[in-house]
């Protein structure tokens, strides 16, 4: 195990046990069989309920730990919140197709229909359940702010600048980088909208068209692509300590994840049947996860040291993997058309673009946007050309604060750091760095940085991928949006992805 900084050692066995009691619980909701939040030990929590670790943490400038100590200080202090948050996203529902769904149901069927009427059908369901629930939602940001006020941080913004000194900077990047890319996306967005017949545009336009991206008749499944790929990169042996679930079951999300229950011993994957290479490109994410907490791990409390942006880097940097002819002919048996891997890379792109927007919405918030609601319909029709619900304002900030104090800044570097990530690898193993042999040693001295504390900001200073750079960070490589970097079969680009946090 990593050492860990003195004022945390007599606390490590404690936090492991609560963490994998909770994350079981979590895991069980999650896929549908269970309830999410268990009772929480009674007494003997004073430590983590009274803030004090997450202030020594930053006294002591470890913001690693930092981070992962005010997500403990949250959970706890807002479990009755959440439980009553967690009792109305059960029970509140909407017919659709004949069925009785929940939001989070919802949200996952409306990834996958693709008929207009059905479409509409959703998409009316789902603006009546989340206008039920955002009284909910309001209720629990309430129970946030005063937890965050007990702190002692008067303001969301001050905490965040705390824990992310340089998030000023990612900010500006993303500005500039929306401002640089905006009418070249809209243009690729009236673009498959014309092309697909989309009459009415939505926020969800990309999952639609990357739901038509199906793979060839005869292509391999993805739980069975993703495993032999990791036996073939020498990590089969961690595949014995990762339970896969891959039933279909009611209640369960329709959106694949992995959850390090207790790593490295017990760690877990979600995953549902697709047939798109969208869907085998996320479930290689989640595993690259699993691989991370199962052989980059010795103990929980390795991976608090772990700056969060490079483990997703990590995942979406393994998304890249399946868009290569050669992995698609060896782990799939066949080869994708240009059109599938053009649609993958739209909605790949129109993901990033909900980052970063998004991580400038929040900021705008957090230093004290007067109308959020306004400001979250204006920054999202100007980027995507749609209008949008004002009252998701509120959802969207409820959801990810649940998971960072600044979520949108973790994906946002992480998408900047997939690249560096990827040439980094290519340095160790070579260009084919994922064929070969040399993957497995490659990939482990990465997490090995990881669990030595490698910062974000550090992999994005001028070694790394330029703060200030706007151009070649598309979705498209270092070409610049439409000029691909992979090569060109039978005079067709073959090399994109896609991928929905």
């Amino acid at each position: 195990m990593t050492a860990v900084p003195g004022y945390l050692a007599g606390h490590v066995e404690d936090l492991a046990a609560l963490q994998a009691r909770v994350a079981h619980a979590r895991w069980l909701a999650a896929t549908g069989q269970g309830e999410d939040h268990p009772a929480l030990p009674e007494g003997g929590l004073t430590w983590l309920t009274d803030g004090r670790l997450v202030l020594q943490a930053l006294e002591h400038g470890d913001l690693h730990y930092a981070g992962e100590l005010v997500l403990w200080y949250f959970r706890v202090r807002l479990t009755e919140a959440t439980a009553r948050l967690r009792l109305l996203q059960r029970t509140v529902t909407a017919e659709a197709g004949g069925r009785t769904l929940t939001h989070g149901e919802l949200v996952a069927l409306s990834r996958t229909v693709t008929d207009d009427r059905r479409r509409a059908e959703v998409r009316a369901a789902l603006a009546d359940v989340g206008e039920r629930l955002r009284e909910g939602r309001r209720r629990w940001l309430d129970a946030y702010a005063e937890a965050r006020a007990e702190l002692g941080f008067p303001t969301h913004a001050a905490l965040v600048r705390a824990l992310h000194p340089e998030v000023d900077r990612f900010v500006a990047h993303a500005r500039n980088w929306l401002d640089a890319t905006r009418a070249g996306f809209l243009k690729r967005c009236d673009d498959w909208r014309a092309r697909d017949a989309i009459s009415t545009p939505s926020l969800g336009d990309a999952r639609l068209v990357a739901a038509r991206a199906a793979l060839p008749e005869g292509a391999g499944g993805a739980l069975d692509s993703v495993r032999s790929t990791v036996r073939a990169w020498g990590f089969g042996g961690c595949l014995e300590r990762i339970l896969v679930d891959d039933v279909a079951r009611p209640g369960k999300s329709g959106t694949a994840f992995c959850s390090p229950v207790a790593p490295p011993v017990d760690v877990r994957v979600s995953t549902m049947p697709g047939t798109t290479l969208g869907h085998h490109a996320t479930l290689l994410h989640e595993f690259g996860h699993a691989l991370h907490f199962t052989a980059g791990t010795r103990h929980p409390a390795d991976l608090w040291r772990t700056h969060p942006a490079l483990t997703e880097a990590f995942g979406f940097t393994l998304e890249r993997v399946v868009r290569r002819p050669d992995w698609q002919r060896r782990h799939l048996g066949v080869t994708v058309d240009a059109e599938s891997v053009e649609r993958l890379a739209f909605a790949r792109e129109h993901v990033r673009r909900l980052v970063a927007t998004g991580l400038c919405y929040e900021m705008a918030v957090h230093d004290g946007c007067p109308d959020p609601a306004a400001e979250y319909a204006r920054s999202h029709e100007r980027e995507f050309g749609v209008a949008v619900d004002r009252g998701a304002a509120w959802d969207r900030m409820q959801t990810y604060l649940e998971g960072k104090p600044c979520y949108p800044l973790v994906y946002h570097q992480a998408f900047m750091l997939r690249e560096t990530l990827w040439d980094h690898l290519a340095g160790r193993a070579g260009e084919r760095w994922y064929a070969g042999p040399d993957a497995g040693p490659a990939m482990r001295e990465v997490f090995r940085g990881f669990a030595a504390g490698d910062s974000a900001e550090e992999w994005l200073s001028p070694g790394g991928v330029p703060l200030g750079q706007v151009h070649g960070e598309g979705e498209f490589g270092p070409g610049g949006a439409g000029q691909p970097d992979e090569p060109v079969i039978g005079g067709q680009a073959v090399d994109q992805s896609q991928r929905a946090p």
